[in-house]
């Protein structure tokens, strides 16, 4: 009988100790999870990138935001996110946005994270007075139309194996200025920064005899003739690049050259959207039919 009464004890404790073990596996995701840590966020064109460390026994996770420091559980949720990363997008140029990150499982939303910010990329600007405006359709060109701060690799790559930006270049820019009834300035930047702050390179081509064709939808057949192109190279590396390039011209750091052209017509298409511009890539055989990809605003 004591045999009997042992074992019973035995048997009872090692069911006490496995109800308890399941128990303490469970209780861990009986709870929201805790906050991610590593939260960070990086400003690019009309967007924000949010990475962070995933938490653990999360499902999925809520990104908080505002445009004004002092996020809170109350501000503003984008919900549903499943990985630990999120790019929002469809913002405002040169605006800082500030977020946090909660953790979401079945049982509730977990703690928020520290708050983080970051600006998105601004316009890019130029010294090119604007003058005059340019009939297009039933719309009217006038003023600066500019891009915001662009960090394709292509392009960049594309400029420096052509010899026309030097290794420093990151980030460039498009600007377009009306500077008369039939003129234009259509300009390249180039910066040595993400934030299109310090500048390597700047070519201005101005054309004259600008006439505008009938529409096809909202694209608008153009042509002109390129007059002049003004270089200015802000940099010793620029300055170097563009010799080498152009062997019989002597650049100066900060000094704009100007360089006659030919007079060379050219073909293009313009492309309007309420106030915002498309370029395509003109030709001096053809009106190009694909319209440009980048707003100038």
């Amino acid at each position: 009988m004591k045999n009997v009464l042992f074992v019973f004890l035995i048997f009872c404790f090692s069911l006490t100790f496995i109800s308890c073990t399941e128990k303490d596996e469970h209780s861990k995701f009986d709870v929201a999870p805790s906050a991610p840590s590593g939260l960070t966020a990086t400003g690019g064109a009309i967007q924000v990138k949010l990475n962070w460390n995933a938490s653990s026994g999360a499902s999925s996770y809520k990104v908080y935001w505002d445009n004004a420091t002092g996020v809170s559980s109350s501000s503003t949720a984008i919900t549903g996110i499943s990985t630990d990363y999120y790019t929002h997008s469809g913002l405002e140029i040169d605006t800082t946005y500030y977020y946090k990150v909660a953790p979401v499982n079945s049982y509730g939303t977990g703690s928020l994270t520290s708050e983080v910010n970051a600006t998105t990329n601004k316009y890019v600007s130029t010294t090119t007075t604007a003058s005059g405006s340019i009939t297009v359709g039933s719309d009217t060109l006038s003023g600066v139309y500019a891009s915001e701060c662009l960090t394709s690799a292509s392009i960049i790559s594309y400029y420096k194996y052509i010899g026309y930006w030097p290794s420093e270049v990151i980030a460039y820019g498009h600007v377009f200025v009306v500077t008369a009834s039939d003129s234009i300035s259509v300009e390249l930047h180039a910066f040595t920064d993400t934030s299109c702050s310090l500048s390597s390179v700047i070519t201005k081509t101005l054309s004259n005899n600008v006439t505008v064709g009938s529409a096809s939808g909202s694209n608008y057949p153009v042509t002109y003739n390129n007059t002049i192109q003004k270089i200015t190279v802000n940099s010793t590396a620029a300055e170097t690049t563009l010799e080498a390039l152009l062997n019989s011209i002597d650049f100066t750091v900060g000094t704009e050259k100007e360089l006659s052209m030919t007079g060379e017509l050219r073909y293009g298409l313009w492309t309007l959207s309420g106030t915002t511009l498309y370029l395509a890539n003109d030709s001096s055989l053809i009106a190009p039919t694909s319209a440009g990809t980048v707003p100038l605003r």
